[in-house]
C-alpha cells in the first residue's frame, strides 16, 4: 500500500523537476513526414510570442494543435512544425572555437540539449539538420579566453560563464476569454493621440531602431521601403480566436479540409480583398515582408477588444458616393427608396460591389459592435515610423451564423447564413474614424467554402474601403 501511494508522489516530484530544468524545447518529433518541435509553455508566454519565437503563422500552430481553440496552459506541451529559413537567420555562424559533437546511435536533440546546458531550438538554428550517427554537430561555443563553454540559449542552471539570451516580452491579450463571454474590457489606453512627426517628412530610410519605446516596439526590424506619393493603409487581420461559426463542420467536410482552414480561408481572402484605389495597402498577414509575422503578432498583443458605439465616418467615400446620388436623383425616386432604412447595416445580394454605398447606409441607431482599443502608447509611433501609415483598417471579429429554424430546404441543406464583420478605422494619430459591423446574408446549399467566399467576401471588403476618405483627402 505505502509503495502504491508513493508512486503518484514521486511521479508527480519527477515531472515537476523536469519542467523547473526545462525552458523551452523539449523535442524533436516527426508528423506526416514533418520535422516538429516538442515546445512546452511556460508562465507568461502567449501563443503570438511562440508564433514569433519560432516563425510560424497562428494558422499552423492552430491546425497541428486543435486544442489551442481553448488557450494556452502553462505546462502544456504543442507541436510547433519546424521553419528552417525562419530559425537560421538567428543562427549564430559557427566558428573555430565552436565545440563540436559526433552524434551517437540512440541520441536525440533533448538529450545532446541537457548534456551541454542548450536548448533544442538552439541546436535546431545551429545545425539545421535531422540527427544521425555519426555526424557532428555544433552544440556551443568554447569561451576564447577561459576555454569554458558558451551556450546560445537559457540553460537549466545558468552560470557566471554563460550567455543568457533575454527572451522577447509579450503581454498576455485579454481578447479570446472576453470575447467568448461577452465581457466588455476596459482598455488601458483608448484612441491615444501621437504626436510623433511621420516618416514621410523625413528622408527614407527610416531609423531602424526606437530606443526610446517600451517592449515589444523597441525593436524596429527592417524599415519597409513605402512609397512616400501615396498614401498607406495598414490592414489588421481579425485574431483567430475572434472567429465564431456554426458552419465549420458542414463545411469543412464539404470542402475537404480540416475544420481549422475553413477559418483561415475566410481570414485570408478577406485580408487580400482590402485593397483600396488610389492607396497603398500593406498586408501583415502572407506577406513577403521580412518582419511581417512579427509585427502581426506585435499587434495583437498590444490592444483590447470590447463593445463600442458605432461611429461613422462622415468624409467617407461611402458618404460621398451618397452624396453624389442623393444630389442626382429625383425626389419621387427618393421617396420610393424609403426601404433602404429598413435593412440599414446590412449587404443584399447585391453582386456590384461599387454599388453597395449606394444601397446601403451605415447604422444610425447607435447600435453597438465589437471594437478595438490601442493599450500601448508607442504603438502608432512604431508603425507609423517604419511603414509610413496613413490609416489602419482593423477587422475585429468575424461571425458565421445559420438560420436552422428558418430552412429553405431542409433535404437540400439549403440553409440561410449570416455573415457579421466588425471593423474598426484609425488615422495615423490614433483617431479613430470609423467602425461598426454590418451582416451580409446568404442563401444557399452551398457549402464549398471557395465559392462561399467567392460569392460573399468581395462585398464585405469594399464596403469597409468604403468607409475609407477618398484618397486625394487632406
Amino acid at each position: 500500500m505505502i509503495k502504491k501511494s508513493l508512486i503518484p508522489i514521486i511521479g508527480l516530484i519527477i515531472s515537476l523537476t523536469s519542467y523547473a530544468g526545462v525552458q523551452d524545447s523539449i523535442g524533436v518529433t516527426k508528423l506526416n513526414n514533418k520535422l516538429h518541435i516538442r515546445y512546452m509553455v511556460s508562465p507568461g508566454e502567449t501563443i503570438y510570442g511562440i508564433s514569433s519565437k519560432y516563425g510560424v503563422s497562428l494558422t499552423e500552430l492552430f491546425e497541428t494543435n486543435p486544442e489551442l481553440e481553448n488557450g494556452l496552459k502553462v505546462g502544456q506541451v504543442i507541436s510547433i512544425p519546424y521553419n528552417p529559413e525562419s530559425m537560421q537567420h538567428q543562427a549564430v555562424k559557427p566558428t573555430d572555437n565552436s565545440l563540436v559533437y559526433k552524434v551517437q546511435p540512440g541520441d536525440t536533440y533533448y538529450g545532446i540539449a541537457k548534456k551541454y546546458n542548450t536548448s533544442v531550438d538552439q541546436l535546431l538554428k545551429m545545425n539545421n539538420m535531422d540527427l544521425k550517427a555519426g555526424q557532428e554537430i555544433v552544440v556551443g561555443y568554447k569561451n576564447s579566453t577561459t576555454g569554458t563553454t558558451v551556450s546560445n540559449s537559457t540553460p537549466a542552471n545558468p552560470t557566471s560563464n554563460t550567455v543568457v539570451e533575454t527572451p522577447s516580452v509579450t503581454s498576455t491579450p485579454q481578447n479570446a476569454t472576453n470575447a467568448a463571454t461577452n465581457t466588455v474590457t476596459t482598455p488601458v489606453t483608448t484612441n491615444p493621440v501621437v504626436t510623433s512627426t511621420s516618416p514621410k517628412d523625413l528622408n527614407q530610410p527610416v531609423v531602424s531602431s526606437l530606443p526610446a519605446l517600451s517592449p515589444p516596439f523597441n525593436d524596429m526590424g527592417t524599415p519597409y521601403d513605402f512609397d512616400p506619393t501615396r498614401k498607406q493603409i495598414l490592414v489588421v487581420p481579425f485574431d483567430p480566436y475572434l472567429y465564431f461559426s456554426d458552419a465549420d463542420d458542414e463545411i469543412a467536410a464539404k470542402s475537404n479540409m480540416p475544420r481549422t482552414k475553413v477559418r483561415e480561408v475566410f481570414r485570408r481572402r478577406l485580408n487580400t480583398l482590402l485593397m483600396a484605389q488610389g492607396y497603398e495597402t500593406i498586408h501583415l498577414l502572407g506577406s513577403k515582408i521580412k518582419d511581417s509575422l512579427t509585427d502581426l503578432n506585435k499587434i495583437y498583443s498590444s490592444v483590447n477588444y470590447n463593445y463600442q458605439q458605432s461611429l461613422i465616418n462622415p468624409n467617407s467615400i461611402e458618404s460621398k458616393l451618397v452624396q453624389q446620388t442623393q444630389s442626382t436623383t429625383p425626389s419621387n425616386v427618393k421617396k420610393n427608396n424609403n426601404w433602404i432604412k429598413n435593412s440599414v447595416g446590412t449587404i443584399t445580394g447585391n453582386n456590384d460591389p461599387q454599388s453597395q454605398a449606394q444601397n446601403t447606409n451605415l447604422p444610425d441607431d447607435n447600435g453597438k459592435y465589437f471594437g478595438v482599443s490601442i493599450r500601448n502608447p508607442d504603438f502608432f509611433t512604431y508603425f507609423n515610423t517604419k511603414y509610413g501609415i496613413d490609416y489602419y483598417v482593423f477587422i475585429n471579429q468575424f461571425e458565421v451564423k445559420t438560420n436552422y429554424q428558418n430552412c429553405l430546404d431542409r433535404a437540400a441543406l439549403n440553409y440561410e447564413r449570416t455573415f457579421t464583420v466588425h471593423y474598426s478605422i484609425f488615422d495615423s494619430t490614433g483617431k479613430q474614424i470609423a467602425g461598426d459591423k454590418f451582416k451580409v446574408h446568404y442563401n444557399s446549399n452551398n457549402c464549398y467554402v471557395y465559392q462561399i467566399v467567392s460569392d460573399n467576401v468581395p462585398k464585405m471588403a469594399q464596403k469597409i474601403i468604403n468607409q475609407l476618405p477618398p484618397p486625394n483627402a487632406q
